[in-house]
């Protein structure tokens, strides 16, 4: 039955001048030549291909793109997972789903997203843009634009990723789409809903339009892991009279536990539509989109202070592989809250007067709040005991192991520690207008003149939100007992690991109720009588920071505003009879740059009486910070010019040269500066800059493509790209005047009797860097084989990546290296035929270096090879319906992240398979 039961036409999509022109975006035009055109309908993967194709195909400069399947239908149920199937384009993932991309080995910040071609309000701290937020079934197609061109908006010297959705008048006529599913986590064993419904249709003889959708999405992850916070270089190990080593790697700690994130996400948007003549068309959207991950961690957290070590072995590398220390054993309890409220409102009016003047204005709001402030906990009760580390293998994770006996299950022995409640508002607002117009003044070889305005006002504020730090260690240092009935046992899931031994059952307890009995009057007598201190001096402390309610803390806004301008002019001909294009301009661009914030000013160290792993801050003015601000400008010029040759019809080859710009990360450009680590091991503090210049690139890049059908993609890129004014987040150390009213004894960070060494680390311009890397993709479906077999098809495509930067792991204190550049390969098999749909799909990204200085060793942060599997299968039950399954990540992958060598594992994470199946229907 299911073999007798044709795929469900569709009307064929817009190829790509219709597209641009359907969009009303004011992105450049996507062809150099007129598109061609088939008579044949095709529908599902075939129709995706030959769309993308196209569009890279007939684009005036380098462009890769991909298409849905079907209105409603995306590839895959994650924007970003989509991408990646892209050639040089590879994903960042968060609980297992794709977050953010990475383009030619260059990070999320340097890649511009646009949303219908407009720029886009972000909830995170930075320029990356998050994908998750929006559901997939919203957007109709994507395009990566390579090489660079004036009508675009600058920032992305990686690429500038255009995401696109439906308009009512293009799809003409009544649509609609509902698909409602099931998704299962393996893992968590939890199902959950998630629907989606879009109608759209035209009236008044097809000059008004209307199209309306929402979204529901909810998934409960359980991602379990052990993570280490870093290998501290240059350490010494043991007694301080009889040290074991001395400059060794020493890690940090070891947690073992399970986060549950409960997410969900809900969207509506509302398009209208108005041609009143063929010459004029007015759009008026509007988009709402909240977004909620609610995660929980309860953890078994191992502190290796390396004063406390018993015994210890290393390494050639001078690492600690093995060692045995005195310490507690910490039940963690912590949580983290992103709660973010998205909201775009735009206008955009087209006119086309003629057939040779075509003229955009675009105007368009957007706002994100991420209301995580005071919404997220981290609190730990410890029992005493001595424990071993053994660190991991080629093939393991690392192990913690020799426990006493009944530490990890008798309530009767928790002792209280740390407690504190934290977390960011973090809120942008995005402003655009944009006036562009294209003519065709039919001047021999020039095809279209371009020229237009734009502004872009950005506005970004960091909140922090959090109870007192100070009140958050007061009961440091595990002095008196904690409630016993507070704790209870907890079983850790699997870790999906093939070796390696960890606690899989230990205690654990309700953050809420431990804050309420950290609060209650007997838990401060019992410790102002542990302390030996007058009876109500905790209790004092407490009503004077008002317990653990949050406030606000100082915080940071950065507003900035972009004025541009651009001319570019499309030139075509013939040279020895193969056809040539040329499209070549410049965009100016002058930025305004205004920041402030808040800075508290630190006074004091004291240590923390029976815990000698920590100190407490003292900050002047009862903590109300001092204001810091700063005002700066800059422009740049950026020329480009993408040339193509076509030897056939089908054999065309590219060349591109062109100036790039990416823009500081907001939270980069605040002037205030934060107090991080206060150990006496690791004195850290963090700030911004303002005075920092965009990193500025010029890229060169070549491309040879071959379309033998139109389904069928062969082509082969390379580029190079230098980059100017590197911005790298270096450590450097500063001096801070303590009172040092308790005393602290001269030596290691305290450098004197009032004075205390900080590692300080800020962004800050450095040198210039070389990335250069070959591209290679290959797309075909097998029409020409006989019968069932027809049906096949295979996308394929590596990315090899080079830099002249790359970090040298015998060097301690590197203070520049390429982050993200890594080689990454992708393939998909796919069977599409007699009403089936099905597809596997595999993606690779090689190790690479994700951060040059992190955690409180200052040390690099490396993510292995990883691979992952995802598949799905689809059956058209009738013309109408179609019933689905996809798996992602279907051999269970674990993400690892290590130090500096390859057996410091910093992070295994087992995110675990998930599962959908639903069923759609499209009428």
């Amino acid at each position: 039955m299911i073999a007798a039961v044709p795929a469900m036409a569709q009307t064929v999509p817009a190829t790509s001048d219709q597209a641009a022109a359907n969009q009303s975006t004011t992105l450049p035009d996507q062809t150099g030549a007129e598109a061609s055109q088939t008579d044949i309908v095709v529908t599902g993967i075939r129709r995706s291909i030959e769309s993308s194709a196209a569009q890279k195909r007939d684009a005036a400069g380098i462009l890769d793109a991909i298409s849905s399947e079907d209105l409603g239908k995306f590839p895959d149920a994650n924007v970003a997972e989509s991408l990646q199937r892209i050639p040089g384009v590879a994903i960042d993932r968060s609980n297992g789903e794709g977050q953010s991309v990475t383009v030619r080995g260059l990070g999320p910040n340097f890649n511009t997203v646009l949303f219908n071609g407009r720029s886009f309000a972000s909830d995170n701290y930075n320029r990356s843009f998050s994908f998750d937020l929006l559901p997939a079934e919203l957007i109709s197609g994507a395009q990566v634009y390579k090489s660079s061109q004036a009508p675009l908006q600058s920032g992305g010297i990686g690429a500038t990723i255009n995401l696109q959705t439906p308009k009512p008048l293009a799809l003409k006529g009544f649509k609609g789409v509902f698909t409602g599913k099931a998704n299962y986590e393996k893992n968590s064993d939890k199902f959950t809903p998630q629907l989606f419904g879009l109608l759209s249709d035209t009236f008044a003889d097809g000059k008004l339009g209307l199209l309306g959708s929402v979204s529901y999405q909810r998934r409960k992850a359980a991602v379990t892991s052990i993570t280490t916070d870093g290998y501290i270089p240059n350490t010494t190990v043991g007694p301080t009279n009889a040290p074991l080593f001395t400059n060794v790697y020493a890690p940090r700690n070891q947690n073992v536990g399970t986060t549950t994130d409960d997410r969900t996400r809900l969207g509506a948007t509302l398009v209208a539509q108005y041609a009143p003549s063929d010459e004029l068309t007015f759009t008026v959207d509007g988009l709402f989109n909240r977004f909620k991950s609610d995660s929980q961690t309860h953890a078994l957290g191992s502190w290796f202070e390396p004063s406390s070590y018993t015994a210890a072995a290393i390494d050639g590398n001078r690492s600690i592989t093995a060692l045995t220390t005195n310490g507690n054993a910490d039940f963690i309890s912590s949580g983290a809250v992103r709660e973010t409220k998205t909201y775009e409102a735009g206008f955009n009016a087209e006119w086309r007067p003629n057939d040779q003047v075509h003229m955009v204005f675009d105007a368009t709001w957007s706002r994100a709040k991420n209301a995580g402030g005071g919404k997220s906990y981290f609190a730990v009760i410890g029992t005493p005991t001595s424990y071993s580390f053994t660190a991991a293998g080629d093939d393991d994770v690392p192990s913690t192991f020799g426990y006493n006996a009944g530490a990890l299950t008798d309530p009767s022995r928790g002792k209280t520690h740390i407690a504190g409640i934290n977390g960011n508002d973090v809120t942008e607002k995005v402003t655009e207008y944009r006036w562009n117009t294209d003519w065709k003044p039919g001047w021999g070889i020039i095809d279209t003149i371009r020229f237009g305005l734009n502004r872009t006002s950005r506005d970004k504020s960091n909140v922090p939100i959090t109870s007192d730090p100070n009140v958050g260690c007061v009961y440091c240092g595990y002095s008196t007992s904690a409630d016993a009935s507070l704790l209870s046992p907890y079983t850790l899931n699997s870790l999906g690991a093939s070796s390696g031994s960890v606690p899989t059952q230990f205690l654990t307890f309700d953050a809420t109720k431990y804050f309420a009995f950290l609060n209650s009057a007997s838990a401060a007598a019992a410790l102002d009588r542990a302390r030996n201190q007058p009876v109500g001096t905790t209790a004092a402390l407490f009503a004077a920071s008002n317990g653990y309610a949050v406030s606000r803390q100082p915080s940071n806004r950065v507003k900035e505003v972009v004025y541009a301008s651009y001319a570019d002019v499309d030139l075509d001909g013939d040279v020895a009879g193969l056809p040539w294009f040329i499209n070549a301009g410049a965009r100016y661009e002058y930025t305004e740059l205004v920041s402030g914030g808040q800075q508290l000013l630190l006074t004091d160290l004291l240590p923390v009486p029976g815990d000698p792993t920590i100190y407490n801050g003292v900050y002047a003015n009862n903590r109300v910070g001092v204001s810091v601000n700063s005002r700066s400008s800059y422009s740049n010029f950026l020329p480009n010019l993408n040339a193509k040759l076509s030897f056939t019809p089908k054999l065309q080859l590219r060349l591109a040269a062109y100036k790039t710009l990416t823009r500081p990360a907001i939270g980069d450009l605040a002037p205030s500066l934060s107090y991080d680590t206060l150990r006496p091991a690791t004195l850290t503090a963090s700030g911004g800059n303002p005075a920092l210049k965009p990193y500025r690139a010029t890229n060169y890049d070549a491309s040879l493509e071959w379309y033998p059908t139109r389904t069928t993609t062969l082509s082969a890129a390379v580029f190079h790209k230098t980059i100017d004014d590197f911005i790298v987040q270096s450590f450097g150390e500063e001096l801070f005047p303590i009172a040092n009213a308790g005393n602290i004894p001269v030596g290691g960070l305290i450098v004197g009797a009032n004075t205390a060494k900080f590692s300080v680390r800020r962004p800050r311009n450095a040198q210039s860097l070389k990335v250069k890397g070959l591209e290679l993709n290959l797309v075909h479906t097998f029409d020409w084989l006989p019968g069932v077999l027809s049906g096949f098809g295979v996308q394929a495509n590596a990315t090899f990546v080079k830099t002249n930067r790359e970090f040298d792991i015998t060097q301690v204190g590197t203070s520049f290296a390429a982050e993200g550049i890594g080689n990454s390969q992708n393939a998909t098999v796919f069977y599409e035929k007699y009403g089936i749909s099905a597809r596997m799909a595999y993606n690779r990204r090689e190790r690479f270096l994700q951060t040059l200085a992190g955690g409180p060793g200052n040390e690099p942060v490396f993510v292995r090879n990883y691979g992952q599997f995802d598949g799905s299968v689809a059956v058209n039950v009738t013309p109408f319906a179609q019933v689905f399954l996809e798996g992602t990540n279907l051999f269970n992958a674990k993400y690892i992240t290590t130090g500096r060598f390859d057996n410091q594992i910093l992070t295994y994470q087992n995110f675990g398979p998930r599962y959908d199946a639903g069923v759609r229907f499209s009428f």
